[in-house]
């Protein structure tokens, strides 16, 4: 098994008492802004660390001990009960899925896998390598990320830094920390980006074909992030093999959203929510893991002078210690989830959780918040229930930072400034509102902006500002709002 150690006798005893309790009844989960998280009736034992839908809607799962199992609901009575190996035991734990036909394509800390169940009898029997150019040794955190689709077809994986090794590899450690794209049919390999940390999250957006990655933070690394991957880019953070500015003539990054430390401090899966609709009002959005605080939250985009930035939000709280996630067609997200003694020093334990919108609640809270050249339009889950409360100024409160590495593993935030709001309107929908705020806006800063309303949940969005939008942004909503009014007006 690859495994952490156990540390004596106690936690198995713990664990094998909570195998048998979960086995049997799915334990109803939190309840948040619309949605419920529910723990399927699986074995404890597992530890999901990657995972993808399949074609046919199964979920595949990866597992730190090396098996890849398949999800199943073996009584039919439509609530997946039962795990079925697939394939095993790989010889290092995978941290990368991706279905692609009946075969999956597996991230191992050493390589690149495609495994096939070419006589369709419920077993992988062919392994094949597509590519194991990085080098790796028996440090723990030599792991392989992934895995994202690339616009050309290839492959995005990556071999993360080597920073943490006592003393430097010969070799191919030249690819540590690197955003690698990967050639399916050749397994050739060329470096798209580097200076990546711990990038544990990738999802590719499927309207236009853009990489996104969550970058952990620690040392250079103040926040977590979330990151577009932009060929020929430098994230921040030199590997052994790297000057420690990064190579000549890279460009430096810009993160899309910083989140907020210590309110994420591991920040891992990734997926964007994109189920045609059956996901609810947060459908298009960024979801995300957050292992150590054991929640999962979500993020919106928005291109500001071709620059990518956006806001992060609490989300579903009261999670074993998300990991890793999947959205399948029909609108359900799954997200696996562990604790174990290595991150946290706590029993070895597994679950998968299945999130859904709950019928006809959409909740009430934050949605989304957008820059504007004097503040922010705020939409909601729905309608306030009372307009009078969401109009008044008093109810919202701002504030602004930023970080600056100081040397140590965190920076705290400097440059704190109160902000206040001069005057709250009506968007260009009833369910929006558009805050005006009196200071001047200044990119480079994480607004925390707090919405005091009755109900609210979430109540608190931040926002990283990159660019601060122009007037020609401000006049393009206010027609949008007109014409809204006037068509009210009409009917």
């Amino acid at each position: 098994m690859n495994r952490m150690v156990h540390h004596g006798l106690m936690p198995f005893l713990l664990l094998l008492l909570l195998s048998v309790l979960v086995r049997g009844a799915t334990a109803q989960g939190p309840e948040a802004s619309g949605y419920r998280a529910d723990r399927l009736p699986l074995p404890a034992d597992v530890l999901p660390s990657c995972m993808t839908i399949r074609p046919d809607g199964s979920l595949a799962v990866g597992s730190m001990d090396g098996d890849i199992l398949l999800v199943a609901d073996e009584d039919g009575d439509g609530l997946p009960e039962t795990y079925r190996r697939w394939a095993g035991t790989l010889p290092h734990w995978p941290l990368g899925l991706l279905a692609e036909g009946n075969d999956l394509i597996v991230a191992t800390r050493a390589a690149l896998l495609r495994l096939s169940d070419d006589d369709e009898d419920g077993w992988a029997e062919r392994w094949t390598t597509i590519t194991d150019a990085w080098d790796v040794t028996r440090d723990h955190h030599d792991w392989t990320t992934g895995i994202a689709r690339w616009p050309d077809g290839s492959y995005v994986v990556s071999p993360v830094t080597d920073d943490v090794r006592d003393r430097s590899v010969e070799g191919r450690h030249f690819l540590r920390g690197k955003a690698i794209k990967v050639d399916p049919e050749d397994g050739s390999v060329a470096v798209l980006a580097e200076g990546l940390r711990y990038p544990t999250g990738w999802t590719t957006r499927s309207a236009d074909g853009a990489v996104f990655f969550t970058d952990n933070q620690g040392q250079q690394k103040t926040n977590c992030e979330i990151n577009p991957l932009v060929p020929g880019s430098w994230y921040g953070y030199p590997s052994q093999a790297d000057p420690p500015s990064g190579p000549e003539g890279s460009t430096p990054y810009t993160p899309a959203v910083l989140i907020p430390y210590p309110w994420a401090r591991s920040v891992n899966g990734l997926a964007f929510a994109e189920t045609g609709g059956r996901f609810g009002p947060v459908e298009g959005q960024l979801v995300l893991c957050e292992y150590n605080n054991r929640f999962i939250l979500r993020a919106s985009l928005e291109e500001v002078d071709g620059v990518s930035q956006g806001a992060c939000y609490p989300f579903l709280g009261g999670l074993l210690g998300p990991l890793c996630l999947a959205f399948s067609p029909d609108g359900t997200l799954y997200v696996g989830s562990i604790r174990e003694p290595s991150w946290g020093a706590e029993p070895e334990q597994g679950a998968i959780y299945r999130v859904r919108p709950i019928a006809d609640a959409p909740g009430f809270g934050i949605l989304e918040a957008t820059a504007e050249p004097d503040g922010f339009t705020l939409r909601f889950l729905s309608e306030p229930s009372d307009q009078a409360p969401a109009l008044d100024p008093s109810r919202y409160s701002l504030r602004r930072y930023h970080h600056v590495f100081q040397g140590s593993y965190h920076s705290p935030p400097t440059d704190l400034e109160l902000l206040s709001v001069a005057a709250v309107e009506p968007g260009a929908d009833p369910a929006s509102v558009r805050l005006r705020v009196r200071e001047p806006m200044i990119p480079g800063r994480i607004y925390e902006i707090r919405a005091d309303l009755p109900g609210a949940e979430p109540d608190v969005a931040h926002y990283t500002m990159n660019r601060v939008p122009s007037i020609a942004k401000e006049d393009e909503n206010l027609t949008r709002s007109r014409s809204v009014t006037e068509e009210k007006k009409s009917k």
